[in-house]
């Protein structure tokens, strides 16, 4: 293959890529809002009335803790196409424009071929749920367990003291306390992902 060919055949190849990772993380984008809407709606039913249940709220949790693994495995996909964009950035257009100040290395192409022939992922599900939790999903968890609180305790009066906050927090036959434990230990379960993320990194 001619050096022109080979130029104009990389070009396309570049662009395909940025289409595919602009497709991606699209995706992405479309999760968060779903989430960010869904969130927004039940705080909006909840408050609007002293008489609204204060378990929409868990339950909207549940939901935005399935968008986030939603989100998750399409930020893998996103991640396959994102690295070759960079690989291509750094490998070959880098060293196309500052020869000089670029070292000459030509294991990207190497790297660049043996994906394309075994396509991999290039993050674990859990790394992925870690990064997207540090990105958009972490404050709207602790948005809403806030939100819980506030609602247990401020309707339909605030609560005089905490056993009275724990028998508001009730739910048909389960009592508050095993409501209050479930709901500490979701919440924690975000953070807890977050540390182990960083601590991978």
């Amino acid at each position: 293959m001619a050096p022109g060919e080979f130029n104009t055949a990389m070009i396309h190849f570049y662009r395909g890529e940025v289409q595919r990772s602009n497709t991606w993380r699209n995706r992405l984008d479309t999760t968060t809002n779903w989430a960010v809407l869904t969130a927004g709606a039940t705080l909006s039913f909840v408050f609007s009335s002293p008489s609204n249940p204060h378990f929409v709220i868990p339950i909207n949790s549940i939901l935005v803790a399935i968008f986030l693994v939603m989100e998750a495995r399409r930020y893998r996909y996103y991640e396959i196409w994102s690295s070759r964009v960079r690989l291509l950035e750094t490998g070959y257009f880098a060293q196309l424009l500052a020869p000089d100040n670029v070292p000459l290395d030509e294991s990207w192409a190497q790297h660049l071929a043996s994906d394309l022939i075994t396509p991999h992922f290039t993050i674990s599900e859990w790394e992925a749920v870690g990064r997207r939790l540090r990105r958009n999903y972490l404050w709207i968890f602790a948005l809403l367990a806030l939100s819980w609180n506030l609602k247990v305790y401020l309707h339909p009066l605030p609560a005089r003291d905490f056993d009275a906050f724990i028998d508001r927090a009730t739910v048909g036959i389960v009592p508050g306390w095993i409501v209050f434990v479930i709901g500490v230990i979701f919440t924690s379960t975000p953070a807890g992902a977050e540390r182990d993320h960083d601590r991978r990194v």
